[in-house]
């Protein structure tokens, strides 16, 4: 059997090999096929169980920590006491030293799925209602949403292998910060809103980009984590822009090939070339 990627070697805690059948031009080839590894971890707030979710098992704590931060349980890096991954029991306890009626928010038991069918979700109502903090509208060069949308597409991960995971990732005019992989792409958001949160990443002047559809779900996460800017390469449904629209949120889509189109809501000003503009290649 040959592998798919034969000289990339499987990383067996993220993806497992499954025997299959290619064909191309009408012809089998057998093929050893690499597939993204789906796992369920549970997490634990305060010692109640709130649900569990299905996971690419990689950046665990960000994922959790993000899950709470754009639910709008966790509004401070302070109010986290304790924070413990257990890959055994595949068990995330987090100890949160918030209000109860924050915590109320999530006292609700359930499974969520790996994000690209939706799953459960909280708060997409309360950030149609959230009014974001005001901040000064930030000036981006158009070609610099191609480019950092390009260096997701094309990051090593395991999305290399698989193709069969959801990226996600926060940049600045300087520099794409962690791409993020999971399953589900709105636990990769998830991911970098956690990382974000957790390393005290300011996001009100930051792009938020995405491999995946722009939902009502990734909207809330955005607008919740204080993003001014979501990117996809993708499309969005007609909820998430009014959604955006309501929260003062810009939604760029179909950034394919130096193409992209802009919904712009006020929060930031994309500055398009001059046609004495030399191309630059994307």
């Amino acid at each position: 059997m040959t592998s798919v990627k034969d000289n990339h070697p499987v990383n067996q805690e993220l993806a497992q090999e499954f025997e299959a059948t290619r064909f191309v031009d009408g012809l089998p080839t057998p093929r050893s096929i690499p597939l993204a590894r789906e796992i369920p971890y549970t997490l634990f707030v305060n010692d109640d169980e709130i649900l569990s979710i299905s996971t690419l098992p990689t950046h665990l704590e960000e994922l959790f920590i993000g899950f709470l931060v754009s639910e709008g349980v966790l509004l401070e890096p302070s109010e986290i006491g304790h924070l413990r991954v257990d890959r055994t029991s595949r068990i995330v306890s987090v100890e949160i030293n918030a209000p109860e009626e924050r915590l109320d928010r999530i006292r609700k038991k359930g499974m969520l799925t790996s994000g690209c069918a939706g799953g459960i979700t909280f708060s997409v109502e309360a950030a149609v209602k959230f009014v974001p903090k005001s901040s000064p509208r930030i000036t981006i060069p158009v070609e610099l949403i191609s480019l950092r949308m390009k260096e997701v597409d094309s990051h090593k991960g395991t999305y290399s292998l698989t193709r069969g995971t959801h990226a996600a990732a926060i940049a600045s005019p300087s520099e794409t910060g962690p791409i993020l992989e999971d399953i589900g792409r709105h636990n990769a958001i998830d991911k970098v809103v956690g990382h974000c949160f957790m390393n005290q990443v300011f996001t009100g002047d930051k792009i938020l980009l995405t491999t995946g559809r722009i939902t009502s779900e990734a909207i809330s996460k955005a607008v919740r984590s204080g993003f001014p800017i979501i990117v996809s390469r993708s499309s969005a449904s007609a909820t998430a822009v009014s959604m955006a629209m309501q929260a003062g949120l810009d939604v760029v889509t179909y950034a394919r090939a130096g193409r992209f189109n802009f919904f712009s809501h006020g929060a930031t000003q994309i500055t398009p070339r001059t046609t004495s503009e030399i191309d630059i290649s994307l």
